[in-house]
Formats: structure tokens, C-alpha cells, sequence
């Protein structure tokens, strides 16, 4: 029996670019989406469990992407995980985050295990913050329309990482029966501090930005302000704890090792991406780096 590989989240930047990937290399992939673009997908709600075994039909290997920002993830999966078993799959290959391993609240920990106890082939890949973050709003919208990138970080290094090292990578995972049964974190070639980067983007755009070190409760007030719900907004607080505390700061040690190739820094990412930081930006998309 042929490999035949579901990937969901084919509709993000991560997932999409895994998708491609795998059809360039000659693989028989299918994309998952609430709205199938046309007969190479195939219909797939989180939300709706009716749609979990037709989408798995005849599928050998799946990318499992979770709901972004999910805190009941876990509930989700269950599920969908005991019909990936049911349905005769073979392989999964987990996009999780970093530092899952040390939170185990964390609903991406609880698919981590949910995974491992199926019985299946597995990999997780935990990657840090990603680039994209800050070439996207509210971010780089901030950073356009008043020169500034307000964010409770004080002097904390994060090693953002491309995504399209991290698409890199789970294609890596999907296709290389080695790396079964392996936990592999992800982050950028450096670790930078807010200061750093927003020279950076000064250099490469042209103009003068500062980065402002917010307090908490100044912190929690803007992400209010910008709509986020209030879980959501508790979700990233959390997150900017663990990055004062140091969690994200470490970069990469194997990754690019498993690639063969150098992870993408941050510079060049700025100098593809330089227009989504201008006055008048209005793109939500980047330039790939690789």
C-alpha cells in the first residue's frame, strides 16, 4: 500500500506549504477544509466528528494541526485520533510547540500523549514563535502606522523561528521513517532581543522604530483593546511569562542538522518582508525565504 498523506491545516501558511511540498515531491497528499477547494481535498471540521473517517479514507500518514489557540484541543483530537486508528493509519506527525513537554496543562501536551498511547508512529515538532508573527497585524500594523512594537518582553531573547523552517521540517517528519518516536523542538539560528529586531526592520525599511516595554496590566489592556477575547488574551499572557522567563530564548541545536541546511535568520526574512512594515501596508501575506 502506498503512503497517502492528509494534512490538516492546509489552509495556513504551514500547513499549505507542507501540502505543496508533498505534491512536488510526487506524493499523494490531500488537503483538509471546512471548504474543499476542489477534488484534491476533502471536507474536515474540527467541530463536526461525521467528517472524521470519510476525510481518512484510505490515508496511510496525517499531519495533526490543532485549532490555533485551542485551550480543549485535547478534547478535540480524542476523537479524531481514535479514527485515525479505526481508519488503518499508520504515521502521525504532531504540530505542537515549545516547551510542551514542560507544561502538562498545556492542551498541546495532552494531544502529545493522546498520540503516543494510540499506538501509532509518531513524531511531535515544537517550534517557537514564528517569524510571520511579526511581519503580520496587529503586530506590523503597529510598527507601520505608529513606529513602535509595544510588547511585555523587557530585554528576554526569543530565537523566532521561520515557518517556513517548521514546514520544512514536518515534511521532513512525514517522509523519513527515522525520525518516528522523536520529540523535536524548533527555533531560529538566533536569539534576539526586541531591540535587535526592531533595528532591524529600521535598517531595512528606512525608518525610525522603537520597541516600548509594556507592564502586564498595560500589556493585557492593548490585547483587549485589539479584540482578542479574554481567554485568548490570558492564553498570551502566559506565553510572554515564559519568554521573560527565558523558554524561548535557546536556538536551534538539531534542527537544521536534520534538514541538512541552514535554518533562515531573521535579517533575510526582514529584507524579503520589508514592505509589510511601511506606512500603507495592507497585505496580510510574506515573501518566503526559502
Amino acid at each position: 500500500m502506498s503512503d497517502r498523506f492528509l494534512v490538516l491545516g492546509a489552509s495556513g501558511q504551514v500547513g499549505g506549504h507542507v501540502l505543496e511540498m508533498l505534491r512536488q515531491d510526487g506524493r499523494e497528499a490531500v488537503g483538509a477544509s471546512r471548504t474543499p477547494k476542489d477534488q484534491h481535498w476533502v471536507r474536515f471540521d474540527w467541530l463536526d466528528q461525521d467528517t472524521f473517517s470519510p476525510a481518512l479514507q484510505g490515508i496511510t500518514t496525517v499531519l495533526l494541526e490543532c485549532r490555533p489557540g485551542d485551550e480543549d484541543a485535547d478534547r478535540y483530537a480524542a476523537p479524531f485520533i481514535s479514527a485515525m486508528v479505526d481508519a488503518g493509519v499508520r504515521r502521525v506527525v504532531l504540530l505542537s510547540a515549545l516547551g510542551a513537554a514542560k507544561r502538562p496543562e498545556f492542551s498541546l501536551r495532552k494531544v502529545e500523549l493522546l498520540v503516543e498511547a494510540s499506538g501509532l508512529a509518531w513524531t511531535h515538532i515544537r517550534p517557537n514563535f514564528f517569524f510571520q508573527m511579526l511581519a503580520r497585524p496587529p503586530l506590523s500594523s503597529e510598527i507601520a502606522l505608529h513606529g513602535t512594537l509595544s510588547l511585555p518582553l523587557g530585554d528576554a531573547r526569543i530565537a523566532y523561528v521561520d515557518a517556513d523552517d517548521v514546514a520544512a521540517l514536518l515534511f521532513k517528519a512525514l517522509t523519513d521513517q527515522s525520525l518516528a518516536g522523536r520529540a523535536i523542538e524548533l527555533s531560529g539560528p538566533e536569539a534576539l532581543t526586541h531591540e535587535e529586531i526592531v533595528q532591524h526592520i529600521a535598517q531595512q525599511t528606512g525608518r525610525a522604530i522603537r520597541f516600548v516595554n509594556l507592564s502586564e496590566d498595560e500589556a493585557r489592556a492593548l490585547l483587549l483593546s485589539r479584540g482578542f477575547p479574554p481567554s485568548h488574551t490570558e492564553r498570551v499572557m502566559r506565553f510572554y511569562s515564559l519568554c521573560r522567563q527565558g523558554y524561548c530564548a535557546a536556538p536551534d541545536t538539531e534542527a537544521g542538522q536534520i534538514l541538512g541546511r541552514p535554518l533562515n535568520h531573521f535579517e533575510t526574512f526582514v529584507e524579503a518582508n520589508q514592505a509589510a512594515w511601511q506606512l500603507g501596508a495592507t497585505s496580510h501575506g510574506y515573501t518566503p525565504t526559502s
